[in-house]
């Protein structure tokens, strides 16, 4: 990956360590105490993470077709586990591979 991929892959792994976990602190706080919240009020900041996350999906594919794999049956298998296991399959190929010179 090149610099601006690189950091749009690391601000979008960044977005998802602070939102999720903000996300269900300020879900699980607000139910117990009554609060209903408006859904407007976070929409700003979810619109732009997906879009973030669109960004570093498509950069993490490109990085996946120029990437020289040794097995040719390798860049399918990290296309399923990226595309099938909800995030997981991506980060560990980011960290695996993508943040590593071709």
């Amino acid at each position: 990956m090149q610099g601006l991929q690189r950091i749009v892959v690391l601000l979008a792994i960044g977005n998802m360590v602070i939102y999720i976990p903000y996300f269900l602190i300020l879900g699980i706080a607000t139910s117990a105490n009554g609060i209903q919240l408006n859904p407007m009020a976070i929409m700003p900041w979810h619109v732009a993470g997906m879009f973030l996350n669109l960004l570093a999906l498509i950069a993490t594919f490109q990085d996946l077709y120029l990437r020289p794999f040794s097995n040719p049956n390798s860049k399918v298998t990290w296309c399923l586990l990226i595309l099938c296991t909800g995030g997981i399959g991506w980060i560990v190929y980011v960290f695996r591979y993508a943040l590593k010179p071709r």
